[in-house]
């Protein structure tokens, strides 16, 4: 019988031993728990359902003028990097000396502000607006300048060198 009893309490360990509870860990005492402080609420982020359906904005400026250039230059400040002799004054500065008329190809002689004499002929650049010499006449020479406006549109002037008129004309 006492067999019986040793057999019976085996099983009955065997079977608290192998159960789902694991055994309870031997813990070392401690002093007094502190209560702990309550955390902070955490604010959750706004799930917007919309944003993944809105299309994603890119800006492209090709084609488009800098809004931060100046309306007042137009596409570039007008300066001409190497101008030539007569690129260096204004159309309406030069004085009309004299025309070779009657010729296949007719020139005309211009003088700058400073003196000097110059030979034109249809084709050539005259004043700092890049104008170029249209025509010559028996008495002027036509000049025709080419620029865009701060709207992107071709102005075209025309500007006349006349002869000066003397006396012995009248």
């Amino acid at each position: 019988m006492r067999s019986i009893l040793c057999l019976t309490a085996l099983l009955a360990l065997g079977l608290t031993a192998c159960g789902d509870d694991p055994a309870p860990a031997n813990k070392p005492a401690q002093g007094p728990i502190a209560p702990k402080a309550p955390k902070a609420p955490v604010a959750e982020e706004a799930v917007d359902p919309l944003a993944d359906m809105a299309p994603s904005y890119s800006y492209n400026p090709i084609g488009k003028r800098d809004p931060f250039r100046s309306f007042f230059k137009g596409q570039d400040d007008g300066t001409i990097v190497n101008p030539t002799p007569l690129q260096r004054f204004e159309v309406d500065q030069y004085v009309l000396v004299g025309v070779v008329w009657g010729v296949s190809s007719p020139k005309a002689m211009v003088q700058d502000p400073e003196g000097t004499g110059h030979v034109v002929q249809a084709g050539t650049y005259i004043g700092k607006n890049w104008g170029k010499v249209s025509a010559i006449t028996s008495t002027s020479v036509v000049i025709t300048e080419e620029f865009t406006n701060i709207d992107g549109e071709l102005v075209t002037n025309q500007l006349t060198l006349d002869l000066p008129v003397t006396e012995l004309e009248l």
